[in-house]
This record gives C-alpha cells, structure tokens and sequence, in this order.
C-alpha cells in the first residue's frame, strides 16, 4: 500500500529532467501538492498539464540572484505551506582535471551546491513551523566513488551528501530528515548518447545488468517524503543496481 501525500506541499527542481518529472508524476499520484521548477518552459507546462489537481510551475535559474526567495514566497504564496524539498537540479557536465578552469569549477557548484544549500535554508523555518520536514537531495554515485572526467561533478555532490548529513544532525529532532538518493546510471537523456559498446560494458559491471529506470528513483523519493519513512535521517542511499567502481 502507498503512503499518501495528501496535504503535503512538495517543491521539485529539476522537474523538466527525466527523473524530476518521474518525481513529480510519483507525488501527484500520491496527492501532493507541487511546485515544480525548471529551465524549459516548454517541457515543464507539458509535464505540468498531465497533472491539473494542485499543480503549478516556476520558469526558474535557481542560480540567479535570490531566486530561492522568489520560489519559497511564491509557495507559501500558492499553498500556504512547505513540506518537502526535492533538490534534483544539476549540472552533470565533465571536464579533464587539468583542463577544468575556474568559471567551470563555479558554475557546477553553484548548480549542484550552493542553489541547494540556500534553499534549504528559506524552506527550513516553514518546516520548522509545520513541525514536519523531507528534505531529499538527489546526489550521485559519482559523489562517492569519483568517475574519470568528473572531478568538479563528483566533489559538488559529495559536498551537498556531506551538508546534508550535518543538517539532518541538527533537525532531526524537530521532525525533519535531511536524505540523499545516489543514483547510479539511469536511463535518461544523456544516456541517449553513449554508444552501444561503451553502454554493454558498464551493464556488464552492474549485477542487475541493466541501467536504472527514473520510475525507480520516483519510488525512493515517495517512500523517504512519507511517514514511513520517519525514522531514516542523514543516509545517503545508493540505487545503482549493485555498480560499485
């Protein structure tokens, strides 16, 4: 049996990517309501017009300056209330060590750290206020393990992992976790691009010997923002069908 969202509010950045909007269909099936950010307007009043119950959109560079304010106010603005967080926008790009330059090093980490970091700050005191919190922050196998030609990528989310934990330390008690899902490889767009061969040889080294569904993160995502999920704070939690670099 699902756990239900029903009267929860849920904020999702990233919601025009393939698992931000397996995400977002997973926590409307389950009754939440949703703000869901992203880049491409296109994409997101698509996926937005599947789900007409409770349902709204920012067009949003979460880097821009205060742009967490103006996503948290129109929130509050819209449903008066804040309970889960979904922080899945990313900027997974790759670049040599030694041919990564500063306006590189800046640019990830304000998309994969920094952007999250402030928005946990401006939803926490809602959270606080409900007495009630999920914070769930989409990190990578990367983070852990490092990948050749990701170092700035892998450092980022490794970052994000490690705030998260010492959040979840500090919030647990007033009933808020703080968890992160490291996805391994997972069928999306970018996957679209790595050709045959190169693609056997990594499901080669995956004991399930396939790449992952978004579907399958949108399931994790719903069970850690719901009461069943209570008692799980601080973890970082793999789903990468057993790949262990």
């Amino acid at each position: 049996m699902k756990e239900s969202l029903e009267g929860r509010t849920a904020i999702i950045t990233g919601a025009t990517g393939d698992i931000g909007a397996a995400i977002a269909q997973e926590y409307y099936k389950l009754g939440a309501n949703l703000i869901l950010t992203g880049r491409n307007e296109q994409k997101i009043k698509e996926l937005a017009e599947k789900m007409p119950r409770n349902t709204d959109f920012v067009i949003l560079d979460l880097t821009a300056f205060d742009a967490e304010t103006k996503l948290v106010d129109y929130t509050i603005q819209k449903f008066g209330s804040i309970d889960i967080l979904v922080n899945n926008a990313a900027l997974i790009e790759g670049k040599l060590f030694l041919k990564t330059g500063n306006d590189f090093l800046h640019k990830a980490f304000e998309v994969n750290f920094f952007a999250p970091y402030r928005l946990m700050q401006k939803t926490l005191p809602y959270m606080l206020k409900n007495k009630f919190g999920r914070i769930i922050n989409i990190t990578s196998l990367a983070g852990e393990t490092g990948d050749a030609g990701m170092s700035v990528y892998a450092a980022s989310k490794a970052a994000l992992a490690g705030a998260s934990k010492s959040i979840a330390a500090e919030y647990g008690r007033r009933n808020i976790t703080t968890n992160c899902i490291a996805p391994g490889i997972i069928n999306t767009e970018s996957t679209k691009f790595i050709s045959k061969d190169y693609a056997d040889n990594i499901k080669n080294q995956i004991p399930i010997r396939r790449f992952g569904k978004p579907e399958e993160v949108a399931s994790l995502a719903a069970y850690l923002a719901s009461e069943r999920a209570s008692y799980i704070n601080g973890q970082v939690i793999n789903i990468n069908g057993g790949l262990y670099r």
